[in-house]
């Protein structure tokens, strides 16, 4: 994996406000550099990555981008600027000397002149470059992702996570203070668009057109160009607060398939729940809670996921279980898990009886910074980030379940997955726009019931 930079060394729950009374040189005396990972190629320079390289003449309308990476594949999406057969060139080497090209796919109107090309036999805790390659066309601009750990390794590394970009906040600075952390993956946990402000979409060329408005954001071209995205969807992708019948929905969802690096089952196409393995230490279970909601027999997850879900956390292995929902598991409201009482009870009682140890909830969509309690079982913990771009959040963090609250700052969450050596744990830290240190707290494996 690429190197990574230490935790700060500074104390656990430390905030922006105190870390800001501190010089520069105290705080580096402070600070340290203890490595969280071995060090892999490098990320790619200013001149050279995708975000610096224009487009024009390479057959692209839109840079390309990696997701859902596993030990040994990833999807990689591209937009041409009109139907063609496009390639993927990949290779270990930023020049791609000696790579290898993928099978062309043809890219029509009817998605909008996208796709997405599977690669295969990757070899895993591998970074890897891609471009486009278009028939007479220039080699596209080169991007970066790193491939997962192999289940059995037990790899040191770093993720990121939040949500919600709304257009009109654009340019998403956030995304750049994101890359600067070098996360081995990005999760977006939902509304990666506003479809119902700024121009309300009814139309699935609206729908689209909001995505592309977001994917010509330079910060996240630059953050997209260097890491790979594992991405889920929430309302805003059709409107505020949808429910699962409202005549947008498979709109919207058709739009977001369509713009997103999102492994698609042939057999269920419209799936976006999936798990996701990141080494011995670490796996991702990523739940849609919008599609399968049926308030006449109070399901958020629907019969279907919710029984994969309990059966796939049950059966991990992983050091932590990182439950990412787009909105929070915690929260009493009627839109979140709260309006949903018997799922959540079902979920907190199979942890309990099970004893799936090391459970973590990642979430976002409600504008504030917060780590929570979760109500029903204290000794699980939820972390709450966001927004990367949009407007903060009027709740004030003062019922019970609050351990920590901040709704004056954009914001994301930094992983940092310690495996290497001794008991596993990680330290979550809750990161500003600036990455400016606003709280952080560290979970042990096997602690957290």
């Amino acid at each position: 994996m690429c190197a990574l930079e230490g935790a700060t060394g500074l104390p656990v729950g430390l905030h922006m406000e105190e870390k800001s009374r501190l010089t520069r040189r105290k705080f580096l005396s402070l600070a340290g550099t203890t490595a969280v990972g071995a060090a892999l190629s490098p990320w790619l320079s200013p001149s050279t990555s995708a975000w610096a390289q224009p487009l024009a003449g390479t057959g692209l309308s839109l840079p390309c981008a990696a997701g859902d990476v596993t030990a040994d594949g990833a999807v990689i999406w591209l937009r041409a600027e009109r139907e063609e057969a496009v390639a993927v060139e990949y290779g270990k080497d930023p020049s791609l000397k000696d790579s290898v090209k993928s099978a062309p796919i043809r890219v029509i109107g009817d998605n909008d002149y996208t796709g997405k090309v599977l690669l295969r036999d990757l070899e895993p805790r591998t970074a890897y470059y891609y471009r486009s390659a278009i028939a007479d066309k220039k080699p596209g601009p080169v991007s970066r992702f790193v491939t997962a750990p192999r289940a059995d390794d037990l790899a040191n590394f770093r993720f990121a996570f939040s949500g919600d970009t709304r257009q009109s906040y654009q340019p998403f600075t956030i995304m750049d203070a994101i890359r600067e952390k070098k996360p081995e993956f990005f999760l977006h946990l939902g509304d990666t668009i506003y479809g119902d402000l700024e121009g309300r979409a009814r139309h699935l060329s609206q729908f689209r057109d909001k995505y592309i408005a977001n994917r010509k954001d330079e910060p996240s071209q630059r953050l997209f160009a260097e890491t790979s995205l594992f991405v889920v969807w929430d309302d805003h992708e059709v409107e505020n607060n949808y429910r699962a019948l409202n005549p947008l929905a498979p709109v919207g969802r058709r739009a977001f398939m369509d713009y997103w690096p999102v492994r698609q089952d042939p057999s269920d196409p419209q799936r976006i729940y999936r798990s996701a393995r990141w080494g011995k230490a670490v796996e991702l279970f990523i739940l849609d809670t919008r599609q399968y909601r049926d308030e006449t027999t109070g399901t958020i997850l629907g019969p279907q996921q919710k029984q994969w879900f309990l059966d796939s956390l049950a059966a991990s292995d992983a050091s932590f279980k990182f439950v990412c929902t787009s909105v929070p598991f915690s929260s009493p409201a009627a839109d979140k898990w709260g309006g949903y009482p018997a799922d959540r009870v079902e979920v907190l009682k199979v942890i309990k009886q099970k004893k799936i140890r090391s459970v973590i909830f990642l979430t976002a969509d409600v504008h504030y910074a917060a780590v929570v309690r979760v109500p029903g079982n204290p000794a699980l913990r939820e972390i709450i980030v966001g927004p990367l771009g949009a407007q903060m959040g009027k709740a004030t963090g003062t019922a019970k379940r609050f351990e920590y609250f901040n709704n004056k700052h954009l914001n994301y969450g930094l992983v940092q997955v310690h495996a290497e050596g001794g008991e596993p744990y990680v330290e979550i830290e809750i990161l500003t726009d600036k990455n400016l240190l606003l709280h952080r707290i560290r979970i042990d494996a096997g602690k957290e019931a």
